[in-house]
């Protein structure tokens, strides 16, 4: 008798057992969300680079509507495994996104969602992979070393390259060129270059090379234009924000940024952080915020911040982006090594909330559909 109960504790324990895996398998639906939970129609995904060497990189997941919970790794959520090392570029394209792990020297795409699909891994002899810009099926990484890879956007297999440069540093694509910062060389001591080059992305050959201020390093293309932010020589040349006309490569001098975002009404959201130090080497900083209107060329010495945190004044502001469909503004600070802090503006700039960013030095925002 005792053996036939062992017998029918032990299938109910197998049943149990079962109805548990049934259980714990529909806890997500397909789009990562725990059931009974409304799925969010667009979320904001936040890079955090975490500190070089700890491989603490990591994506968070925020729902601006509120419709699903905050995930502070949701990479690791998603994938059961870390994103890697100092992730410092982030972009999207046809439903997928890629990024650049430049401590780890990889690039990897995933889907909306964040699952890992596919990584490319850099040989140990090259260096480092810096940032990316993805376009018409391919991605541009830049590297150091002077290298810039021209990777299948499906595959990530190298199908093309670039050599030419030193350290190379942001990149950014328009009308089948590609504009990449020649940053430095370190030859026992740091040599600033001043110098853009100009690559045929078909053919991945030098077109040309522009000279810009010293130090070359934040690129993008907005509203035709490639904007460029230059990190100065850390001394006597402050940073520096120009603007390239693509139609004819001529480079103008807009005034010291340190970051930008596209904002609204074709205005360009500009940060200056001024930092200072005394004889001890205590920093003080000083953030100023104003627009620069992008059809008439104008600075324009208004904050695009109608209440911002006496914080965002002085603090180490580490990201800045705009939401193009809901105009909200994102403003993110650091400490370099506690979680940083995401303020969320409306589109007047009005103080709507704050809150963790996830992880340590969150530098980039992208917002996606969930179809």
């Amino acid at each position: 008798m005792k053996h036939l109960k062992d017998y029918f504790w032990s299938m109910a324990c197998l049943l149990m057992m079962g109805a548990a895996m049934v259980s714990c398998d529909d806890d997500n639906n397909d789009n990562g969300e725990p059931d009974g939970e409304e799925t969010a129609s667009r979320v904001a995904y936040i890079l955090y680079e975490g500190m070089g060497g700890y491989n603490n990189s990591g994506i968070a997941r925020f729902s601006p509507s509120g419709a699903s919970d905050f995930v502070g790794n949701f990479f690791y959520t998603q994938n059961q495994f870390g994103l890697g090392d100092t992730a410092m570029s982030f972009d999207e394209e046809n439903g997928n996104l890629y990024c650049v792990v430049s401590g780890s020297k990889n690039v990897v795409r995933m889907d909306r969602n964040c699952v890992e699909q596919v990584r490319h891994s850099f040989d140990a002899s090259e260096g480092a992979p810096r940032y990316l810009v993805v376009e018409d099926g391919y991605v541009y990484v830049t590297q150091y070393g002077g290298k810039v890879s021209k990777l299948d956007a499906t595959t990530l297999e190298e199908v093309a390259s670039f050599k030419g440069g030193d350290n190379l540093e942001g990149i950014a694509e328009h009308n089948g060129k590609l504009y990449v910062a020649n940053a430095y060389k370190y030859d026992g001591g740091y040599v600033y270059h001043t110098e853009v080059l100009v690559i045929d992305a078909a053919s991945m050959q030098l077109d040309r090379s522009l000279e810009v201020t010293i130090n070359p390093e934040i690129l993008k293309e907005i509203d035709d234009k490639i904007f460029l932010i230059s990190r100065g020589d850390y001394g006597m040349v402050q940073p520096t924000l120009q603007v390239i006309n693509p139609s004819d490569n001529s480079v103008s001098v807009i005034g010291n940024a340190s970051k930008i975002t596209e904002g609204k009404n074709d205005r360009l959201y500009v940060l200056y952080s001024n930092t200072t130090y005394d004889e001890n080497w205590n920093a003080t900083t000083v953030n100023t915020y104003f627009t620069y209107n992008m059809q008439t060329g104008q600075v324009e010495n208004t904050s695009f911040l109608k209440n911002a945190p006496a914080e965002l004044g002085s603090g180490n502001v580490y990201l800045l982006e705009m939401d193009e469909e809901t105009e909200e503004i994102y403003v993110g600070l650091t400490d370099y090594v506690t979680n940083g802090t995401i303020y969320r503006f409306d589109g007047e700039g009005n103080l709507m909330e704050t809150f963790d960013a996830g992880g340590i030095n969150p530098n980039s925002v992208l917002f996606v559909e969930n179809d």
